[in-house]
């Protein structure tokens, strides 16, 4: 599954996020990221996000990273 558009607090530019599940796991597996890495982001050392979790905000790093969602 593809999430909806996400933007990053550090540099403002679009970010994704792809959620795969399968194998027995109970909670997916996320990976978010810059659409096109800039080259000055303060936040880019923690991108890209990924691990499992119910949803994105669970992430470590995520309230670092992501604007808040509507």
């Amino acid at each position: 599954m593809i999430h909806a558009s996400l933007v990053c607090q550090g540099c403002s530019g679009t970010l994704y996020a792809v959620s795969t599940q399968g194998g027995g796991a109970s909670l997916p597996t996320w990976k978010v990221d810059h659409d096109h890495t800039p080259v000055a982001c303060p936040v880019r050392p923690l991108l890209p996000l990924g691990g499992t979790a119910v949803h994105i905000q669970e992430l470590p790093h995520a309230g670092h990273v992501l604007t808040q969602l509507a």
